[in-house]
């Protein structure tokens, strides 16, 4: 996987990869800097931690190589997912779709970075949407519960 650019949120720096399979699936974005980007670095390493043990057996993340060190990478999907974690432990009240400003935030630098640097066919982004993470998410027994 190599590192495709780098979006800014919350004023942050977060690099942005190539997925880590062969299936159409959106970037894929380093955790650790995109928790810190919102958290205090304490909380963000934990964050990390935290990503190693999801999947059971199945990793549900992948590693990367970021300038000198390696990385935890995750998908798009478990990136908003923990966006909206953040707006929920800040006490953002959401009602139905909406989303957080955590998560909005996000969620418009990938789109806009994917589509400025990620060009993908209007198929392969509804596979990818309903696919996220390929095969690392699909074989993950968190998800099978």
């Amino acid at each position: 996987m190599s590192k495709l650019g780098e979006i800014t949120v919350n004023g942050k720096a977060v690099s942005v990869f190539e997925p880590p399979h062969n299936e159409p699936d959106f970037p894929w974005v380093d955790v650790e800097e995109l928790a810190k980007a919102f958290l205090p670095r304490s909380a963000a390493r934990s964050i990390v931690k935290r990503t190693h043990s999801f999947g059971g057996n199945k990793r549900a993340y992948a590693t990367a190589r970021n300038g000198d060190r390696i990385a935890t990478i995750v998908c798009h999907a478990m990136a908003q997912g923990l966006c909206g974690m953040i707006d929920h432990f800040n006490g953002v009240d959401l009602e139905g779709d909406e989303d957080g400003p955590a998560h909005r935030e996000y969620s418009i630098a990938l789109g806009v970075f994917a589509a400025d640097n990620y060009p993908m066919s209007f198929g392969d982004m509804i596979h990818a949407f309903k696919n996220p993470g390929g095969d690392f998410l699909r074989d993950s027994e968190a998800l099978k519960r």
